[in-house]
């Protein structure tokens, strides 16, 4: 048994924010942030443009990629780190009663930017305990939301969207396609490190969290290549969490790797926490530069803290 992912999709607000919208309001400019993050803009949600919506456009459009219905979807599962309310009902049930998605279970994953592994690792269980075939899988995040505007050195990197996958519990060779190899972990001593305050604003320690990446983001990619059993050389490009282009870079040099396999799209999203992998996902797609027969590694990091990373064959 394999399960293979089939489908792709994403959705951002309307409203795109450049950079240079920040300049005068932060005392900043596009130069610093570029220089010092690799973001040149990012999504900002309307009022009505919640979570459950965003998540909703994506897991549509994952659903029309695969050419499958709604109706036959068996799970639904959501990972975001601002739910459409607090608490409950969760967000994946939401997306649930907007896809018309009867029969499908739902719920979410809070673990912030690791979200999306999570909740891929997760899917890919119950799909094979359960016996059931189809199963979305989305990231989807209102971040700018919970930001605090007066603060420069956090509210310059968040920004807003959903990705989505649709995969599927196939007979194929696990060996040949599908999901494969997965690591998943978290060290709760370091919770404080990156946490949403009392007023509902992200608060960061922009150095701690730097280093735990790059640490983590290196150490995973190698851990998954040796439980594999393949060579960075098998690999044809590595889709990490999209928080900084530092984190990339130098992850990539511990590595020993060339940083043109690390993709990079956080010049246009900034970080979409959960969102990122999966928006990622349909970004390469859509230009064709990931296509079926190809293997990919791809980790997330972020609060908790969490990390996780999975090998795909495409």
């Amino acid at each position: 048994m394999a399960v293979v992912i089939r489908g792709t999709g994403s959705a951002v607000p309307a409203q795109k924010l450049a950079n240079e919208a920040l300049d005068e309001k932060l005392e900043t400019s596009d130069e610093w942030i570029r220089s010092h993050t690799g973001i040149g803009s990012r999504y900002v949600a309307s009022a009505d443009e919640t979570t459950s919506i965003l998540g909703t456009r994506a897991c549509q459009k994952a659903l029309e990629h695969a050419g499958v219905s709604a109706e036959n979807v068996d799970l639904i599962v959501c990972a975001t780190a601002t739910p459409d309310y607090r608490g409950f009902p969760a967000t994946a049930c939401l997306i649930q009663a907007k896809l018309g998605a009867v029969k499908a279970a739902a719920f979410d994953v809070s673990v912030a930017c690791s979200g999306f592994i999570y909740g891929l690792e997760s899917a890919a269980g119950l799909l094979e305990r359960h016996g059931w075939r189809y199963a979305l899988v989305c990231g989807a995040e209102t971040l700018t939301r919970i930001v605090d505007w007066s603060d420069r050195s956090t509210c310059v990197l968040f920004g807003d969207g959903a990705g989505a996958v649709l995969v599927e519990n196939t007979d194929d060779d696990p060996k040949k396609r599908g999901i494969g190899e997965v690591i998943l972990g978290a060290d709760g001593t370091g919770g404080g490190e990156l946490f949403i305050d009392e007023n509902n604003h992200i608060r960061m320690n922009g150095r701690a969290v730097y280093t735990f990446a790059v640490r983590v983001l290196s150490e995973t990619v190698e851990k998954l290549m040796e439980k594999e059993g393949i060579s960075i050389d098998e690999v044809d490009l590595v889709v990490c969490h999209q928080a900084n282009s530092r984190i990339l870079s130098a992850a990539a040099k511990r590595l020993g790797i060339d940083p043109a396999k690390i993709v990079n799209n956080m010049e246009e999203y900034g970080n979409t926490s959960a969102a990122s992998i999966p928006i990622t996902y349909a970004d390469l797609v859509e230009q064709g530069r990931l296509r079926e027969g190809m293997t990919i590694i791809s980790a997330g990091f972020g609060a908790g803290l969490t990390w996780g990373g999975c090998v795909i064959r495409w």
